[in-house]
C-alpha cells in the first residue's frame, strides 16, 4: 500500500527551509499535490511545475484556508513560516502576528484532520545560561528564554501547540522538531540571509570571543530537511518532540581554526553596547540585546532521540556544517 503523501502544504515555502523541502518533495513525489503558502511570491524555479499551487498570504489573517483545501484533503502540513528579523521597535507586532499565524496554521490541520503536521521550533527556547556549560539538553528539559525574541515566540508557539492538542483528541500525527543553528551551502549562497554565519564567515575578519566557554552545534540544512521528511511519515503516536543537531559542538577555539581567523576577546558589555547602538540602525538585521546571552553561554542539546526512534542518521558534523559541505550522498 502506497502510505506516501499525496497533497501536502509547506508554508513560509519561499523561504530558505520551506525552499529546501519543497525542492525535496518535488524530487521524492513527483505527482504530489504541494501547495506553498508564503508572503512572497512562487520563486521562478517552480514556475513550470504544474503539481506546484502558490497561495500568497499572511498565515496570521483568515483567507487562506479555504483556498487551502481547494485540491482536496491534506495529508501533510510542513509548517515552516516564521518572522525572524524584527524590525526596530515592532517585537510585540511581530510576535502576536508569528503566534496568530501559527495557532491558524495549527487550527486548520487538526480541524482538517490532517494526518501529519511537522512544526519547525528552535532550541533557542531552552535559553542560554550559564548552567548549559558542559550540558547537551534533552527535550525534556524547560523552555527557560525571556529575552531573545526569536526563542520566546518560538516558546510561546509551542504552548500554543500544546494546548491545541490538550482541548481535543486529533488524529494527526504531530511532530516538533526543534533546530538548532541551520546552514550549509545554499544558506551561505543567499546574501539576503543574515544572521550567525553571514557574522562569522564573512563579516569580521576575526572571531569574537565573549567567553571561551560559548559553543554552538551547527547543523547542516540537508540533515534538516532530511529530519523533516522522516517525521512527515513516521507512526505511532500523536506527538513527538525532537532535538536536531548533531553530536559535534565547536568552541570558540575550533570555530576561529575551521574559519581560518583569529580570535578577538571582548567583554560583553561591549558587545551589549554595541547592539544598543547597531540595532536599531540595522532595521533590526542584527540580533537585539537581549539575544546577546546565545553569544556568551551555549545551547547544545542531545540530538539522539530522533536516531533512535526514526532510524535517523545525521549525514554531516557540525565542522561540515558550517563550511557549508555538499555532495554527501544519503545512507
Amino acid at each position: 500500500m502506497d502510505t506516501s503523501p499525496k497533497n501536502i502544504i509547506v508554508t513560509g515555502a519561499a523561504g530558505y527551509i520551506g525552499g529546501m523541502v519543497v525542492d525535496r518533495l518535488i524530487e521524492l513525489y513527483p505527482t504530489a499535490v504541494i501547495t506553498g503558502i508564503d508572503l512572497l511570491p512562487m520563486p521562478r524555479r517552480w514556475h513550470p511545475n504544474r503539481n506546484i499551487y502558490w497561495i500568497r498570504a499572511d498565515l496570521a489573517s483568515g483567507d487562506w484556508q479555504k483556498k487551502a483545501l481547494e485540491r482536496g484533503p491534506v495529508d501533510l502540513v510542513v509548517h515552516c513560516a516564521f518572522r525572524i528579523r524584527t524590525p526596530f521597535g515592532r517585537v510585540k507586532a511581530y510576535e502576536r502576528n508569528n503566534r496568530a499565524a501559527s495557532k491558524n496554521t495549527f487550527e486548520f490541520t487538526l480541524k482538517n484532520n490532517v494526518p501529519s503536521l511537522v512544526y519547525l521550533s528552535t532550541v533557542s527556547s531552552y535559553g542560554a545560561r550559564k548552567e548549559n556549560i558542559g550540558r547537551l539538553l534533552a527535550e525534556s528539559d524547560p523552555f527557560l528564554e525571556t529575552k531573545n525574541p526569536y526563542g520566546y515566540q518560538k516558546k510561546l508557539i509551542e504552548e500554543d501547540l500544546m494546548e491545541l492538542l490538550h482541548e481535543g483528541n486529533p488524529v494527526t500525527t504531530v511532530t516538533v522538531l526543534r533546530l538548532n543553528s541551520v546552514t550549509g551551502p545554499r544558506s551561505q549562497s543567499l546574501s539576503s540571509k543574515f544572521g550567525l554565519i553571514t557574522f562569522l564567515k564573512k563579516l569580521l575578519p576575526f572571531v569574537i570571543q565573549l567567553n571561551p566557554r560559548w559553543a554552538r552545534q551547527f547543523v547542516h540544512e540537508d540533515d534538516v530537511v532530511d529530519a523533516i521528511l522522516a517525521s512527515a511519515l513516521r507512526s505511532g503516536g500523536a506527538l513527538a518532540i525532537y532535538n536536531i543537531a548533531p553530536k559535534q559542538f565547536l568552541e570558540v577555539g575550533d570555530i576561529a581554526r575551521v574559519l581560518q581567523k583569529k580570535i578577538v576577546r571582548m567583554p560583553a558589555w561591549v558587545m551589549r553596547s554595541m547592539l544598543f547602538v547597531l540595532y536599531p540602525v540595522s532595521f533590526g538585521k542584527l540580533i537585539p540585546v537581549g539575544a546577546v546571552s546565545g553569544l556568551i553561554y551555549p545551547i547544545n542539546v542531545d540530538g539522539s532521540k530522533i536516531e533512535r526512534d526514526l532510524n535517523f542518521a545525521y549525514r554531516y558534523t557540525a565542522e561540515e556544517a558550517l563550511l557549508g559541505k555538499v555532495g554527501r550522498a544519503a545512507v
